[in-house]
């Protein structure tokens, strides 16, 4: 099975895909052209759910808001708890150049939020 995971940010949004039990960066997308962007990205490869990060801060109402969003589209929701993921994504590039870093953030929290998912155990597993 086949997973997008979203980390949202004001400007930019992290995007990564799960084929089976790894999940990897594939994207940072400009957030006011986002819902177009990830239903081509969830067609494309096929996913069978989106799996979306809610922090608990200052945007946890405009994440709301593209969560409500996101529902409009045809594909499986799943919101989970965020916490920590951008501070953990940025402590794994500490060692990248800042401007990269800068890039890569979104992406690799959006692996972060993802791979917490699929290493979570679920009653009806998640392949």
């Amino acid at each position: 099975m086949n997973y997008l995971g979203l980390d949202y940010g004001a400007k930019k949004i992290g995007v990564a895909l799960a084929v089976g039990p790894l999940a990897q960066p594939l994207a940072t997308i400009s957030t006011p052209k986002a819902l177009d962007i990830i239903s081509t990205l969830a067609e494309k490869h096929a996913v069978k759910a989106i799996i979306i990060g809610l922090p608990d801060g200052p945007l946890k109402q405009q994440v709301k808001k593209f969560i409500d969003e996101l529902r409009n589209l045809n594909f499986e929701l799943i919101v989970v708890d965020e916490t920590l993921s951008s501070h953990d994504a940025l402590m794994s590039l500490r060692h990248t150049g800042q401007r990269k870093r800068a890039r890569l953030e979104h992406t690799a929290a959006a692996a972060l939020i993802l791979q917490n998912w699929l290493d979570t155990p679920s009653p009806s597993g998640h392949t």
